[in-house]
């Protein structure tokens, strides 16, 4: 089951990345690099139970230097 987790997280964060890529507007460009960090945590929580933390990490993280 964490697998499937894992795969759609990854499937996830790649759509998001490509699709921000192409976005001419700035405010989208960020919601789909934050649609994209949010599934590179999922991907982490997918891998078991070292993902957990990194996830959580990666969570304040992101939130600290998109606030800056």
């Amino acid at each position: 089951a964490l697998h499937v987790v894992a795969i759609i997280g990854a499937i996830t964060l790649l759509l998001a990345a490509f699709l921000a890529l192409v976005q001419d507007d700035i405010k989208k460009v960020l919601a789909y690099s934050t649609i994209s960090q949010l599934a590179y945590m999922v991907a982490a929580l997918g891998v078991g139970s070292d993902g957990y933390p990194a996830a959580m990490f990666h969570l304040f993280t992101d939130a600290f230097f998109k606030a800056l």
